[in-house]
């Protein structure tokens, strides 16, 4: 639990940082302008339409003034599926100026066609440029003060002994990384990548997400679902992102950001025969009813995220084809269990996932 003082600090850093957000209250909400129509396209592209999901693509960009690395890279991949390469270079231009390194790109097989044209020589030409404009725009001083929150959080927990000796220095670590982390969104707004880019491969999550995740509710951790949700509207946390780390402070799968479970048996010969275990190594789902359903939607809808349906359709088609980005390292949780009482234990309220459509 935070000290007296340490609390009342963070608390009056949050009543700052609240009047300071309500500034932008009068910008684009991302939630109603951008996120719906990302989803439209996502859908789109699901069914193999690639051009149609492009100009989806296109439809929510012109909506806002920072779109998200994630989506210039999706509609990159439908681009190049349409055979529309200008476009593909414009977006890969775009992901080059959020950070994106070369290396990154270059390995992609899917753009793996552009590399023998005179085009692909053009913008391997223009790259260092593109690259000098990032860091003369990113914030990456702010980007890397980030990046030692995470290794202060990380240091002691891997020293010898770990959380056994050093919890109380944890402790003292865990608060000084959200004073430190409170005041930096005070001054510049939740670090989204306008302000610090996306690293070099598209990250998930920036490094300094560690000090919200260990902030649970278990723990009488600082509560930062207020700041999560401002910026998703802002435009500078995806609700993907934002969603995760709100289920893992609360401890509540509110939003249901985990898709999919899949489970093995580490021993196979206890956990064959059991018809109870059909659902051994496939892809499984929560059963819920219509009406628990539903209330997740709202929830979702509330962020901006697709109803749960359709996510669970995204997260398993992109399990078979991976050009796309449209899952999480939290979208599937995967689990060996050492006998089948323990599976049946783990497999319980969940059933086998609908099959999606698949790639050609």
């Amino acid at each position: 639990m935070f000290p007296v003082k340490a609390y009342l600090r963070k608390a009056l850093l949050f009543i700052a940082l609240l009047c300071v957000q309500q500034v932008y209250a009068k910008d684009i909400d991302y939630i109603k302008a951008y996120h719906p129509v990302i989803h439209e396209a996502e859908l789109l592209l699901l069914n193999k339409d690639y051009s149609s999901a492009l100009d989806k693509y296109k439809d929510a960009f012109k909506a806002v003034p920072e779109p998200f690395a994630r989506d210039y890279y999706n509609a990159a991949v439908c681009a190049m599926l349409s055979e529309n390469y200008e476009q593909t270079f414009d977006y890969l231009e775009e992901l080059v100026l959020k950070g994106v390194e070369l290396p990154f790109i270059r390995k992609q097989e899917v753009f793996k066609p552009l590399h023998e044209t005179k085009e692909w020589d053009k913008f391997l030409d223009s790259y260092p440029k593109r690259r000098k404009k990032y860091k003369r725009h990113a914030e990456l001083d702010i980007r890397a003060d980030l990046d030692d929150l995470y290794a202060r959080d990380k240091y002691y927990r891997l020293a010898k002994g770990g959380v056994r000796i050093y919890a109380d220095t944890l402790r003292k670590i865990e608060n000084d990384n959200v004073d430190i982390l409170l005041r930096t969104i005070q001054k510049h707004g939740y670090p989204g990548e306008k302000l610090i880019g996306v690293g070099d491969t598209i990250e998930q999550l920036p490094r300094f997400s560690i000090v919200i995740e260990r902030q649970t509710k278990a723990k009488k951790g600082f509560d930062f679902t207020d700041i999560l949700k401002e910026a998703v509207q802002q435009g500078k946390l995806s609700p993907q992102a934002a969603a995760y780390l709100m289920e893992t402070q609360q401890g509540v799968r509110k939003y249901k950001t985990r898709a999919l479970v899949w489970v093995s048996c580490s021993n196979p010969k206890d956990c064959a025969g059991d018809k109870k275990l059909k659902a051994l190594n496939k892809y499984l789902v929560e059963d819920l009813n219509d009406k628990e359903e539903q209330k997740v939607n709202a929830f979702r809808a509330e962020l901006g995220l697709e109803p749960l349906a359709d996510y669970r359709k995204k997260v398993l088609y992109n399990l078979n084809d991976t050009r796309f980005m449209l899952s999480n390292k939290w979208s599937v949780g995967s689990y060996v269990v050492p006998s089948k009482e323990a599976a049946k234990a783990l497999t319980q309220g969940l059933v086998i996932a609908k099959k999606t459509t698949t790639p050609e």
